[in-house]
């Protein structure tokens, strides 16, 4: 039994005829978009901010739209650090930890800091031993700037407050409301019969800078 030719010949056709108008109809939306945006913006977005004024005698501000905020980890994560103190024309290599091997390196990060972007950075150094990198921090004063450089980034603190307390107060190394960085060390140089109490430097966040290659 013998197919219809013209059957053959039809189908094609309608096949390439819808394909055609599928085109044309995404190219007439496409077409009007840019009318139905200027139609919105002219005449719905007007009545509405023009019944607000009406309601309220105020102009109305668009709904907010949430911004995702950046989430960082809780405890500052253990990789290549520096620190720079102008005032004192410090600039030290920061490791973690601070046992007694730690601290003989230098400079040392307490397990217990918090991510800079978040948290109280605590760092130990010593005054009189092992390159003495503390020894001036008694100079330091209320307004000094201390950067720190971690993670490709420049973190920016001002001095609020310099004081002394007992040497097993870890209290200072406790997380802050606001974003800090507080150093410590042994006060005084020479104390009286070999007792230790703890210098502190505590600063505040005021600005992050992005390292750049």
């Amino acid at each position: 039994m013998k197919m219809d030719d013209s059957k053959k010949t039809r189908a094609p056709g309608k096949r390439y005829f819808v394909v055609a108008m599928i085109l044309f109809l995404l190219g007439f939306f496409l077409l009007l978009f840019p009318f139905a945006k200027t139609f919105y913006y002219d005449t719905v977005l007007y009545y509405w901010m023009q019944r607000g004024v009406e309601e309220t005698g105020e102009l109305p501000l668009p709904p907010e739209v949430p911004q995702p905020e950046e989430e960082y980890p809780d405890k500052l994560v253990p990789q290549p650090a520096k620190i720079r103190i102008p005032k004192l024309d410090l600039f030290l290599d920061i490791g973690y930890g601070v046992e007694e091997e730690d601290l003989k390196k230098g400079p040392g990060i307490y397990p217990q800091s918090g991510y800079p972007d978040i948290g109280n950075v605590s760092i130990a150094g010593h005054r009189n031993a092992y390159g003495s990198p503390f020894w001036h921090l008694d100079k330091m004063a209320a307004g000094d700037r201390i950067l720190f450089y971690y993670n490709d980034k420049i973190y920016e603190y001002r001095v609020e407050q310099v004081f002394e307390t007992h040497s097993r107060d870890w209290s200072v190394i406790d997380p802050t409301e606001k974003p800090a960085l507080t150093l410590t060390t042994c006060h005084p140089l020479n104390p009286v019969g070999g007792a230790y109490n703890r210098l502190i430097v505590r600063s505040y966040l005021v600005n992050v800078t992005l390292i750049r290659d």
